[in-house]
């Protein structure tokens, strides 16, 4: 899709059926819808064909006429869209720049941090595992008192 700003190559190629082959020129005509403001160009022919660039300077849609003269004058119209630049690329290789640098910048600070922090701390001793701590234990409850003595009449 055309983008303002950016060059459109046209090449335009014109044949008959009869007679000698066509030589030019042709007339292009090349504007926004509805401005009064157009380029035109006349092309003489390259090889077979005629070939131009034409660059448009603002987004929505345009007009291309194509006229020459044959055995009588002929035009040719094709309406198409121009699309706006979402940013302009310097301004988009700006924020690429930005980015890879604060991303730098954040990864040397992070490396220094935890240099620094290797640093300064005291080499702790290694951790040894303890043994579960036993629980108390537990009350019995009380039992039940013996049995009485039996009483002694015998």
């Amino acid at each position: 899709m055309p983008r303002e700003g950016e060059p459109i190559s046209v090449s335009l190629h014109v044949g008959n059926f009869e007679g000698p082959e066509f030589d030019g020129p042709l007339t292009l005509t090349f504007h926004p819808v509805g401005s009064p403001t157009q380029q035109t160009k006349t092309l003489k022919r390259d090889g077979v064909n005629w070939h131009t660039e034409l660059t448009p300077d603002e987004p929505g849609p345009w007009d291309l006429e194509v006229r020459y003269q044959g055995t009588r004058l002929k035009v040719l119209t094709a309406r198409f869209s121009v699309a706006s630049t979402p940013i302009p690329q310097g301004l988009g290789w700006g924020l690429v720049l930005v980015g890879a640098g604060a991303a730098l910048a954040f990864g040397v600070r992070n490396v220094l941090r935890r240099m620094q922090a290797s640093r300064t701390s005291p080499e702790a001793p290694a951790a040894v595992p303890s043994p579960p701590a036993e629980a108390p234990p537990a009350k019995p409850d009380e039992a039940p008192a013996p049995p009485a003595d039996p009483p002694s009449g015998q």
